[in-house]
């Protein structure tokens, strides 16, 4: 099974000096095979937990040949998040959100809606990928890890 641990991490969230990155962590049979992290300078928390996400199903969301390093693969692979807005934004919202052309039900339009059109034209053409909720620091190895790679991401 391969599984994927990811973690948006943001100093000063959402002000002028705002300093975030977003870590991803990639697990088969429980080792870490897969290790990524990006920072941004101009971010959110919100963002960078996006931006996690869309890095795992871009790069391992479409087939098992994208992801042959983990071996092949009968099933999409999970992605564990700890944003609860991130999942909701990409298991339920944003397809709301589509059909009344990019408008939340305030009027207003969705925020990070760039990634969130990425993830949707992606989801779209077929490509998918698990996502599932993990509680944070709560003591998962490969939460905490991707914590930590969040967190070493924004120090750049």
């Amino acid at each position: 099974m391969v599984t994927f641990y990811v973690d948006g991490s943001c100093t000063n969230d959402g002000s002028e000096n705002a300093a975030g990155g977003h870590g991803v962590v990639g697990v088969v049979n429980n080792t870490g095979r897969y290790f990524f992290y990006a920072g941004d300078p101009s971010t959110t928390n919100n963002r960078e937990e996006l931006k996690a996400i869309v890095h795992v199903l871009f790069k391992f969301g479409w087939n098992p040949e994208t992801w042959e390093m983990f071996k092949k693969a009968e099933e999409y692979p999970i992605v564990y998040s700890d944003s609860a807005y991130a999942i909701n934004t990409l298991t339920n919202w944003m397809f709301k959100w589509a059909e009344n052309n990019w408008t939340k039900s305030d009027g207003k339009t969705p925020e990070n809606l760039d990634l969130i059109k990425i993830y949707y034209t992606l989801w779209k053409q077929g490509w998918r990928i698990d996502l599932r909720k993990v509680k944070a620091h709560a003591g998962n190895y490969w939460n905490e890890l991707a914590d930590t790679l969040a967190k070493r991401a924004k120090e750049k």
